[in-house]
């Protein structure tokens, strides 16, 4: 199934949600249904960074080098929004982005010539001066701003407190930061030239730390649910615009999440913090659904196909419009905070393999996602299952394999 046609493409990023969730959210829900919807895509990490790194290069963690949070992507790789705007695609990105280290308050600076027009927000509580969505709150409403920031950020103070969160929570839906995200979108749709032959990246924040300090004992983290329903009426906002422009015609609409989220207390690799919400509607393609596996190392693939523009030579993941993804997903934790783990999801099984100090396998563990969402009942040591292990501890081994880099140029043959 080839996508020949190039498309002006909206691509809609969150930082945490899981697929599950969006059944409760109406836009999100509608959306999914009038789309390609690929109703088991996976994240290659629980971690935002290396999640995110993934997203924008379709490279493997292993290859890309971030991995884990904290690390910039090295300057070596190509971002999807480079190829678009050096095949002459007009690149604007409004709020978050995350491929780059921002501690200590400081800015994300995006690559040179990636965005044309870059409005970087890592959060409405990431209090970097050069934050954009706090600039407009300030400007808009000092009072609120003044509520949440009374005082000039301090490099050193990095978490947040209750009463900035209240603060937050307390503002009105329209100076939310998803609210600015969606009317930020709307006008850089609404400009002469805002949808023409286009590649512009929302990016939207709905985890529970929002920008601030990430707890450094939990790898994933749960959602808002107040940022959660600005986001769903900002992607309502934004779709209206695509149709009341006209652009709609000629732009392909691309929503998934970085990484999933929390659900359960049950561990970092648990399903619904890697299993995430992959939907595209492209114009004159009608909506299906499909169970195939697939991993979000994908979606810059997919992405190239959508602006017909060849990829780098150096990308791992497979578009997804041709109809033949590899039917498996790999996600690996290498925190230095966690015991390191590997996850190969397939067909109906998920194993999970947890390290040692040595790097070699502490202990496995074998869930049925058909019989056992919940992942309750840990089917490693079971004796009815020992093929069923050994089959996917070999799987693992042929996915590394699979995403290993040999993209180096053989110059001799001694």
């Amino acid at each position: 199934m080839t996508c020949p046609t190039r498309h002006n493409i909206l691509w809609i990023v969150f930082d945490s949600l899981s697929e599950t969730a969006c059944a409760a959210l109406p836009t999100l829900s509608a959306f999914r249904d009038s789309s390609l919807h690929f109703a088991r895509a996976y994240a290659p990490s629980p971690e935002a960074g290396p999640a995110r790194a993934s997203l924008f290069t379709g490279l493997d963690m292993a290859a890309h080098g971030v991995w884990t949070e904290g690390v910039a992507l090295p300057g070596r790789e190509t971002t999807v929004a480079q190829r678009m705007a050096d095949g002459g695609m007009g690149t604007w990105l409004v709020g978050r982005r995350q491929l780059a280290g921002a501690s200590h308050w400081t800015t994300e600076h995006a690559r040179p010539f990636e965005y044309a027009q870059f409005d970087w927000a890592h959060g409405p509580l990431h209090r970097s001066r050069q934050n954009a969505y706090l600039a407009w709150l300030e400007a808009r409403a000092p009072e609120a701003y003044q509520e949440i920031f009374p005082a000039q950020p301090d490099p050193d103070a990095t978490e947040i407190s209750d009463r900035q969160r209240h603060a937050l929570a307390a503002l009105p839906e329209a100076l939310g930061f998803n609210s600015w995200v969606g009317a930020r979108v709307c006008a850089q749709l609404s400009q002469p030239a805002g949808g023409a032959n286009c590649f512009g990246v929302a990016g939207l924040v709905v985890g529970e730390t929002q920008g601030g300090a990430p707890n450094p004992h939990i790898p994933c983290e749960t959602v808002d649910a107040g940022a959660m329903r600005q986001a769903d009426a900002a992607l309502a906002a934004m779709l209206e615009r695509l149709d009341s422009t006209g652009l709609a015609e000629r732009t392909a609409v691309v929503v998934t999440a970085a990484r999933g989220a929390l659900a359960t207390s049950r561990g970092p690799m648990q399903d619904s913090a890697l299993h995430v919400p992959l939907m595209i509607r492209m114009p004159g393609r009608a909506p299906r659904r499909t169970e195939a596996m697939v991993s979000t190392i994908d979606v810059a693939p997919t992405l190239y196909a959508l602006a017909d523009m060849p990829p780098p030579r150096r990308i791992q993941g497979r578009s997804l419009l041709d109809g033949t993804p590899r039917d498996w997903a790999l996600s690996r934790l290498r925190s230095p905070d966690h015991r390191w783990q590997t996850a190969l999801c397939m067909d109906r099984w998920k194993l999970v393999v947890t390290h040692g100090a040595n790097g070699r396998a502490a202990h496995d563990s074998l869930f049925d996602l058909t019989e056992d969402p919940g992942e309750a009942s840990n089917l490693a040591a079971d004796p009815a299952h020992q093929d069923r292990l050994e089959q996917m501890v070999d799987r693992m081994i042929d996915a590394r394999v699979a995403l290993e880099d040999r993209t180096e140029p053989r110059i001799a043959k001694f």
